[in-house]
């Protein structure tokens, strides 16, 4: 076995030294971008964790909070095209536990392939990624991780799914809530809630409503010092608010904020996007407050924009019940109530499992 790495340049070497020995062409995301945004453009389907800027931001939040990051995310070629896009992150705790994953978060997303691509040339490269990643975690005694692969509007399991299952992975079941926005507007009115309808007519009148897609630091300012204010304390750095705000001024991200009478903020959320998928990331709402509809306003302003952009699933995030494990809090359930008001679907997630052997 080869010794743990001690600096991130080592692992990134290593990390490649593991890709060059399955024979795939790879490169690393970050000198390799503009090869990144190719392949993202040929995607049947384009998840908002396989965009740049989310990734941006995950590595801003998980770097101002303890855990230090690298991005270890790479493009795969085929033929000299690139053809998949692998998001990967190496986080290192305060203890100097090294975890493999995406987005710095707990689960780890699978390559993604382009549109079009023969299916056996997808199973082998899955394959070659899966050793390779392997190979880089036994030998830099990097423990398990777990994976789920991504929303994608098809059916079946994904040839990453199979592999990691036959090499002994456990699979454990999660579930996401997502709207479907390529309906019309009335039709998805009319699915929510049935209190939802009432809320987001009164809340109209209750609140000015506002759409932020330029990078403007004052309102972007005005928002973290709410969060800040309902939270009782920042709960995060700097850097990843401005990695926010960066997101907004590119188009990767939208700001919905509504303001009263006095024309203070009361709320928002911030919403990112890619040309398929919306995903609510962040809100903060005036606790005084809580008995006016506030979220149902941001919500439904949010759907609209959606429906503006042409996005077709808007991903509400994970539903939690009483008996998943862990068992989620009062809170979680709670959001996930609140969130399931707005859906139209339920999809199941297979998360998997797995613990690196030495091959």
């Amino acid at each position: 076995m080869h010794q743990p790495a001690h600096d991130w340049n080592a692992l990134l070497a290593s990390f490649g030294e593991a890709l060059s020995s399955v024979e795939m062409q790879t490169a690393f995301r970050q000198s390799a971008q503009g090869d990144w945004d190719i392949a993202s453009e040929k995607m049947a389907y384009l998840p908002v964790n396989y965009s740049t800027k989310m990734m941006e931001y995950q590595q801003c939040y998980w770097n101002g909070n303890g855990q230090l990051t690298q991005d270890l995310s790479v493009v795969l070629y085929h033929e000299k095209h690139p053809i998949a896009l692998w998001p990967l992150s190496l986080l290192r705790s305060d203890a100097s536990e090294l975890r493999v994953s995406s987005n710095g978060g707990a689960e780890l997303y699978p390559p993604l392939f382009v549109a079009g691509l023969a299916a056996k040339t997808t199973k082998t490269l899955t394959s070659k990624c899966f050793a390779a990643l392997n190979q880089f975690c036994t030998g830099n005694r990097i423990g398990g991780w777990q994976s789920a692969s991504p929303f994608s509007e098809e059916t079946g399991l994904s040839a990453w799914h199979d592999k990691a299952m036959q090499a002994g992975g456990r699979a454990s079941l999660k579930h996401e809530l997502f709207l479907e926005v390529t309906r019309p507007i009335e039709e998805i009115k009319s699915g929510f809630r049935k209190s939802y309808k009432a809320l987001v007519n009164s809340g109209a009148k209750w609140w000015s409503t506002h759409l932020l897609t330029q990078a403007d630091s004052a309102i972007w300012e005005e928002f973290r010092t709410l969060h800040q204010s309902v939270a009782g304390r920042s709960t995060r750095s700097r850097d990843s608010w401005g990695a926010q705000l960066d997101a907004i001024g590119c188009g990767a991200a939208f700001f919905v904020f509504l303001r009263d009478g006095a024309d203070k903020m009361v709320g928002g959320g911030l919403f990112y996007v890619t040309r398929d998928e919306c995903v609510y990331a962040v809100g903060a709402y005036d606790r005084s407050l809580f008995d006016k509809p506030l979220g149902h306003v941001v919500q439904y302003r949010a759907i609209e924009e959606m429906k503006r952009r042409n996005i077709r699933w808007y991903k509400l995030g994970q539903r939690s019940y009483p008996g998943d494990v862990p068992e989620p809090s009062s809170k979680e359930l709670s959001i996930s109530d609140f969130k399931q008001g707005f859906s139209s679907h339920l999809f199941p997630i297979h998360e998997i499992r797995y613990e690196p052997k030495e091959s």
